[in-house]
């Protein structure tokens, strides 16, 4: 198993980072993942265009993962059916695309995974564009949301392996700040603050978000994707049987690497390789 995180792909305006000659997904298997911190953006509306997104995504050799950010479409996105997945409740998109439902908690082989998406749209995008068709209430937590993470948090004693939501902890800004001007957009807000509480009080090797649209370390074990992907350092032991493995990792610490965008030759007569005109 390995596993790679990045930052929003908006749809199809970002997506090219997790495109054959710019991801090197060769000798990844459905066992494999890659995980978007947020802002998928391609379950909106069932367009044409988006259904092609995501069966080339389908078409690609790992499984997507991802929590919801403050651009997705909720109306849709909250009517998928759900499936217990990996030990969590997930949104099924289709047999390589699940939506990481807020406030669950994922094991994926040994490495426990909690999952909180949701931010706040910018005032911008609210005076720009049609409440429930453009940005929707829906992108902030609920309250029963946040009572269903806490709960399973306190299931899990507070300790899991890795965090991923859209939008950092409060007490990120300075570092935020210190490399970008979106905070004018989406400043801190009540929900950076929960998610502060939730910092305070978790234990956990690495946290990962998207949102600010840059690619930064935040804290010692806090980052920032948008462009770059980041892979998950595995402590050698997780690869002997699940018991042992997790007895591992709780005296272990999981880090990550960036890595370097590959040129890589494309497959001939592949229909979804390598970024074809999105069509209408």
């Amino acid at each position: 198993m390995t596993i790679y995180i990045t930052g929003d792909i908006h749809a199809s305006y970002d997506i090219e980072k997790l495109s054959s000659s710019h991801f090197d997904a060769t000798g990844l298997t459905k066992d494999d993942y890659v995980i978007i911190c947020g802002d998928f953006g391609l379950v909106w509306n069932n367009s044409t265009s988006e259904q092609y997104w995501l069966r080339w995504l389908d078409a690609k050799p790992f499984i997507t993962l991802f929590v919801d950010g403050n651009h997705e479409g909720f109306h849709v996105l909250n009517n998928l059916p759900t499936c217990t997945w990996h030990g969590g409740i997930a949104h099924k998109v289709n047999d390589s695309v699940y939506h990481l439902m807020r406030g669950e908690l994922y094991d994926l082989d040994g490495i426990t995974l909690f999952a909180m998406g949701g931010a706040a749209s910018s005032a911008y995008d609210k005076e720009t564009r049609t409440k429930g068709i453009g940005w929707f209430p829906e992108e902030i937590p609920t309250q029963a949301e946040r009572e269903h993470a806490i709960e399973t948090l306190e299931n899990a004693n507070w300790n899991v392996d890795i965090v991923i939501t859209h939008c950092a902890p409060t007490s990120c800004e300075e570092s935020i700040a210190a490399v970008t001007n979106r905070l004018e957009l989406h400043p801190m807000d009540e929900y950076t603050n929960w998610l502060e509480t939730i910092r305070q009080k978790a234990t956990y090797s690495q946290w990962f978000c998207g949102h600010y649209h840059i690619d930064a370390q935040l804290t010692n074990n806090i980052t920032a994707l948008y462009n770059k992907i980041a892979k998950l350092e595995i402590p050698a032991e997780i690869d002997q049987t699940q018991e042992s493995a997790q007895d591992a990792l709780n005296n272990a610490s999981i880090t990550y690497k960036i890595i370097e965008k590959k040129q890589v030759a494309i497959e001939p007569n592949d229909p979804f390789e390598d970024l074809e005109e999105d069509p209408e």
